[in-house]
């Protein structure tokens, strides 16, 4: 179910797939943290 989102976005992206999947984890870490330091603030 996953994999259908991400190949859209790959397809219509003309990042390399690569770098669209290092930005999507960079981001989704960078997420956690804030979420994690505004939950223990």
């Amino acid at each position: 179910m996953t994999e259908l989102p991400y190949g859209i976005l790959a397809a219509e992206s003309p990042l390399p797939i690569e770098l669209v999947g290092w930005g999507t984890l960079i981001l989704g870490l960078l997420v956690t943290i804030v979420w994690l330091a505004y939950l223990y603030r």
